[in-house]
């Protein structure tokens, strides 16, 4: 019984692995390079808040947070008060609906305003100076405690027309509903970040006179009569007893106590 060999070239296996071409990697495409690189942008941002949260908060920020006129501070902003006074042409002084009307102005302005009066009058002001409605206007801001210095008089009006005008503050609320942050997890131990808003909101809205929150206000004069009563008893050598005693104790010290019976 005879075999047939098959003939043909014999190849070892280096030469078997020489011979397959090598492996190449897998190509990507440019969107899957981009989605690549947003992944690892949110790993690293996630990285750094988790990093973040660990860190220690300084006491400017901690004061910031639970203090809610540094957190929530009101604002302010700059508003017009303007009134008109007509003058008709047959009219030469203001009448006395008129003359109250610029006194009260004149009284707001003392009470909310920091800047000047500004008095604007018809045509040119040289001109219009010496109309006697200007001078019952002065006489007006006299009465209401307005002086010369306070006051700016300008030009170019309406005819037949006397503007008063001042600037005066006003409250702005500040915006409320910052709940982005986790109060359950809170390793500073300080208040949440709206804490004190809905106050000072309200606060800003209730105000009467929004310049008492810029600055406090200049004191009104003290009683002449009490504090003359006082220094009197002083220079007498008597106001720490005249001063301990009232005038319903000076009555019963007075009246002579009744006999027993």
């Amino acid at each position: 019984m005879t075999f047939s060999s098959v003939s043909g070239p014999r190849h070892s296996a280096k030469q078997l692995m020489k011979s397959e071409p090598p492996m190449q990697p897998p190509r990507t495409s440019a969107s899957g390079r981009s989605a690549l690189k947003v992944a690892a942008v949110l790993a690293a941002g996630a990285l750094l808040a988790s990093c973040s949260e660990l860190l220690p908060m300084s006491a400017e920020e901690a004061l910031v947070e639970n203090t809610p006129h540094l957190g929530h501070p009101i604002g302010f902003a700059e508003h017009d008060e303007i009134i008109d006074v007509e003058l008709p042409p047959a009219q030469s002084h203001l009448s006395r609906s008129q003359w109250v009307d610029v006194y009260r102005f004149a009284l707001r302005y003392r009470n909310e305003s920091t800047e000047r009066l500004v008095v604007i009058l018809p045509g040119r002001a040289s001109a219009s100076r010496w109309h006697p409605a200007v001078g019952d206007v002065r006489k007006a801001l006299a009465s209401a405690g307005v002086s010369g210095k306070q006051v700016a008089v300008r030009g170019g009006g309406r005819r037949h027309q006397i503007s008063l005008k001042f600037e005066r503050p006003v409250a702005i609320a500040p915006q409320c509903g910052h709940w982005q942050k986790d109060v359950a997890r809170d390793r500073e131990r300080v208040a949440y970040p709206d804490f004190g808003c809905a106050t000072q909101r309200n606060f800003a809205g209730m105000v009467a006179n929004p310049r008492d929150l810029i600055g406090s206000q200049a004191e009104t004069p003290a009683s002449s009569e009490r504090r003359a009563r006082v220094w009197s008893q002083y220079v007498k050598g008597d106001g720490a007893n005249q001063s301990a005693t009232t005038p319903s104790d000076t009555t019963s010290e007075s009246k002579p106590k009744a006999a027993k019976k």
